[in-house]
């Protein structure tokens, strides 16, 4: 799935995204993403928010694009798997003497 849409109205400069995650196992697999802009101030605003279906993720696209919206809800990442490069060391016991 993916989904944007661009308008250059001056007094509404926004672009909005609706992007599937690559990681399925997220609480929040489907991501929006807008890209606000402020002519007067010169500034560009970034938001990320997770949705748990397409169809919310792209209803909140609509709802933006319409004036609708209120805040993205929260990206929630799937919990971190840390995985060691090296299996663990095992201790072995040293003869008694000078260590090298």
């Amino acid at each position: 799935m993916a989904y944007s849409y661009t308008r250059d109205d001056p007094d509404d400069m926004v672009t909005v995204v609706a992007l599937r995650s690559l990681d399925e196992r997220t609480p929040s697999p489907f991501r929006v993403v807008a890209k606000e802009v402020d002519t007067d101030a010169w500034t560009h605003t970034l938001r990320e928010g997770g949705f748990a279906t397409a169809e919310k993720a792209l209803q909140r696209c609509e709802n933006r694009l319409g004036g609708t919206a209120g805040p993205l809800p929260p990206f929630r990442p799937a919990a971190p798997q840390i995985r060691s490069a090296h299996p663990p060391r095992t201790s072995v016991p040293r003869p008694p003497g000078r260590s090298r």
